[in-house]
């Protein structure tokens, strides 16, 4: 795909929660920003983790017009694959407060929008290219009720409404070994250069889809 004035590539990660103080989402979000995936520029863009900052963060970043796709990226702890979510659910409902110390139970994402959106981007296709380059993944099916499921629905909603027929998905990421030994516990997790990766050809899939 040959480049033109403006385009670029979205890839979104959060900042630290939960009392961590990595999370490698963000950390992939940083490392890809600036590089360039077929051609186009990426724009790594860090969310706060709570929704409504997080929304005013994302959704300008979703309305530029030079927007070709959008990979964005979260932890889920206690997984040990890279995980490719199929589906965004309308709803909020977590005990674990977020970093303003909000709890939300059994809220819609979007008053009024549809119970779900499916995820735009070419799945099996990054699937199939994750697996071939030896990092583990698989489809989900559940993108949990927190921030990362209310950023995939908020921004599919968003593109939906606004007619924008672009890629785009959310990917979960296990733990970096560093916060596995700060843990002091049993958990999987991967190396950042391996997540990196697997953005990057996720993002290539996207641009190509």
């Amino acid at each position: 795909m040959s480049a033109v004035p403006g385009a670029h590539l979205l890839v979104t990660g959060f900042e630290p929660f939960g009392g961590d103080t990595a999370n490698p989402s963000q950390e992939v979000a940083k490392a890809l920003d600036g590089r360039r995936v077929g051609g186009i520029p990426v724009r790594g863009l860090v969310l706060p983790v709570q929704h409504d900052d997080a929304r005013a963060v994302l959704a300008p970043a979703l309305a530029e017009p030079g927007l070709r796709a959008a990979v964005m990226l979260g932890l889920a702890g206690g997984r040990a694959r890279v995980a490719l979510e199929r589906v965004g659910l309308n709803l909020m409902d977590y005990r674990q407060p977020d970093n303003r110390g909000d709890v939300v139970r059994g809220e819609p994402c979007v008053a009024g929008g549809p119970p779900a959106h499916w995820s735009t981007l070419p799945l099996p296709a990054i699937l199939d290219a994750l697996n071939a380059e030896g990092i583990p993944a698989y489809l989900s099916n559940t993108a949990g009720t927190f921030l990362c499921n209310y950023t995939l629905y908020t921004a599919l909603h968003a593109l939906a409404a606004a007619g924008r027929r672009i890629p785009a998905g959310f990917i979960h990421l296990p733990y970096l070994p560093s916060m596995v030994a700060s843990h002091g516990l049993e958990e999987p997790s991967m190396d950042l250069a391996l997540m990196v990766h697997a953005a990057e050809i996720a993002a290539t899939l996207a641009l190509a889809s």
